[in-house]
């Protein structure tokens, strides 16, 4: 009997119910979150017998080979070149072939648009489903169809993500270089784009009192960058009402007037290229009132307003209300603490992204 172990967080707080299919580590499932395939069956143990069967015919395959002809040698080398070099082309046609998903011998170019127009229509939908876990679980169900379906539109991009601790991987696997698995890892599981990550844990955007806070390091994104996302904001809520600002005067050393600096200076520095401002999902560090008396909606406020200003785009997850981590089976599934998604969060927010980043080149 074949047994199957799989490894999945959500699944071991009992709260999903998801059908697998044999190719789970190759494609994501269909309800968008990753499964493990552990072990496909046990190895069954030989018996006495049937190890004296196998050394009985082994001894005699032995007693077969020294009576066979040594001068078809020449003969099987030959064969057996000719079948390598058929594989080598056919393990080349393999490898061609999983890059084109699915084959076009099933959906044609336009019934696959079609079909992506119509999730990006259901995404739209399932942002006013008032269950925020079953919200989270239906958007990342339909990202994982669009990305599945979509090719790789960002090929030739180069895209840098400027952030704090979120996009630094804050809360993921620690990785070989020291960093945590974070968003931008799985954005790159999915395009052969150049991912430059620019996350610094603890990050703000005002820079009077933080050397890697934004307004500090626009210069780090490289001048050829195709596409730029800005992901930041939480820790300027936390500085306290008093660093601020406001987006009337928009003074430097403040939230509001280092914003507004990093934004213009991007806009100058880099006039092709597509900029994304990020608003933070809704999250449970919104309710430590002990150490902010604002709310984050003001802070997400004054991006949205200069976003318009330098025609920025604009992915809003804080109204979207995606991995609301306010929600406690959102934050026991997706997080390792009040704002940190862990690897599984990290994965859907890298998807989410992504179909945000791509719906502009399909």
């Amino acid at each position: 009997m074949k047994r199957f172990y799989l490894l999945n967080i959500a699944a071991i707080l009992g709260v999903l119910s998801i059908s697998l299919t044999v190719s789970a580590s190759e494609v994501p499932s269909s309800e968008g979150f990753s499964w493990v395939i552990l072990s496909d069956e046990e190895p069954e143990e030989n018996s006495d017998d049937d190890r004296d069967k196998t050394t009985d015919s082994d001894s005699d395959k032995g007693t077969d080979t020294d009576n066979d002809d040594h001068n078809d040698n020449d003969n099987t080398k030959d064969n057996e070149s000719d079948r390598n070099d058929n594989d080598s082309d056919n393990r080349d046609d393999d490898n061609s072939n999983k890059s084109i998903y699915p084959s076009e011998t099933i959906y044609s170019k336009a019934e696959i648009e079609d079909m992506i127009a119509e999730k990006y229509e259901e995404l739209d939908e399932a942002y006013e489903i008032e269950d925020k876990f079953k919200k989270t679980k239906t958007i990342d169900g339909i990202d994982s169809f669009i990305l599945n379906f979509c090719g790789d539109p960002l090929q030739d991009k180069k895209i840098a993500f400027l952030g704090d601790s979120i996009t630094a991987g804050s809360g993921g696997t620690l990785t070989p270089d020291g960093s945590g698995l974070g968003y931008t890892d799985f954005i790159a599981k999915y395009t052969s784009a150049k991912i430059i990550n620019l996350g610094i844990g603890g990050a703000p955007f005002d820079g009077s009192n933080n050397d890697d806070a934004l307004v500090n390091r626009y210069k780090d994104i490289p001048k050829d960058t195709d596409i730029i996302v800005l992901f930041g904001g939480i820790n300027d809520l936390f500085a306290g009402a008093e660093h601020f600002g406001s987006p009337d005067e928009l003074k430097e050393g403040t939230y509001c007037g280092d914003l507004y600096k990093t934004f213009q200076q991007i806009d100058k520095r880099h006039p092709d290229a597509e900029v994304y401002i990020v608003i933070t999902y809704p999250n449970k560090m919104e309710q430590y009132q002990q150490y902010t008396d604002d709310k984050w909606q003001d802070y997400a406020d004054v991006q949205i307003q200069l976003a318009h200003k330098f025609d920025f785009r604009i992915i809003n997850l804080y109204e979207e209300g995606f991995l609301d981590s306010n929600d406690s089976k959102v934050r026991n599934a997706f997080f390792k603490d009040d704002i940190h998604p862990d690897d599984l969060g990290s994965e859907i927010l890298g998807r989410h992204i992504l179909v945000h980043l791509i719906r502009k080149h399909l």
